[in-house]
């Protein structure tokens, strides 16, 4: 009777493990980490950055946040983007970017009835802003390496993209290479190399992982390139 009963207890806690462990992965960080940021050849900033989930399926509700701050030949750029977003597709809800350094502003923007609707703020007082946006749009913001997360969870596609300072939305085609060698962290590691052609911009070389989080990436026609500094785990 006491082996049965013992049995019986391991069973029950296997049992609740199993039905506790997929309950677990729906709540917390999807990926989070520091890009060192180089412009010209020469380091200029770094990016942190965090990822966090909460829920699954339609369910699930996204939040990146980050902090950028990059020295550029024309002065100092500083980023504090907040982005959040539902559902399977991360479908962006409402994003959030303060803009410091040389030309400080803040947009408080928000995703719905097919448009984004966003409120900028400058020294010069508040402007409203308002554009028509495709079903299925994401933001990629400029300089902002983790947003590519996203993208990347598209796969090869077409993906209409939003580009809040700049105030447009624009079609990005995703296309991927393959595997290939890349220096991460000072190690080498394989990676999947998509490049991201963005209508009215420059071509993007991203690098990301099995799990799709960004590892590298890097823009030739403006000598920009962002790459982790720790292979994530």
């Amino acid at each position: 009777m006491r082996h049965a009963a013992t049995g019986a207890l391991r069973a029950l806690a296997l049992s609740l493990l199993t039905l506790a462990t997929p309950l677990a992965a729906q709540n917390g960080v999807v990926d989070a980490g520091t890009f060192r940021v180089f412009v010209d050849g020469r380091a200029a900033g770094t990016e942190d950055f965090s990822i966090r989930q909460a829920g699954s399926g339609t369910a699930s509700d996204v939040t990146a946040t980050g902090h950028v701050s990059v020295q550029l030949p024309t002065g100092t750029l500083e980023l504090s983007p907040r982005l959040r977003a539902t559902g399977l597709g991360a479908d962006p809800v409402s994003y959030q970017v303060d803009v410091g350094g040389s030309s400080p502003q803040r947009i408080v923007g928000t995703v719905g009835s097919g448009r984004f609707s966003a409120k900028i703020v400058t020294a010069a007082g508040e402007q409203l802003r308002e554009y028509v946006v495709s079903s299925g749009a994401l933001v990629l913001d400029d300089g902002v390496a983790h947003h590519y997360y996203f993208l990347a969870q598209r796969g090869a596609a077409r993906v209409p993209v939003i580009i809040p300072r700049e105030n447009r939305q624009a079609l990005a085609t995703v296309t991927r290479r393959g595997e290939e060698q890349t220096d991460v962290g000072g190690r080498s590691v394989r990676a999947y190399h998509l490049v991201v052609q963005v209508a009215g911009g420059p071509d993007r070389h991203v690098w990301v992982d099995a799990l799709n989080r960004v590892l590298k990436v890097e823009i030739p026609d403006r000598s920009y390139l962002a790459v982790r500094t720790e292979i994530p785990r």
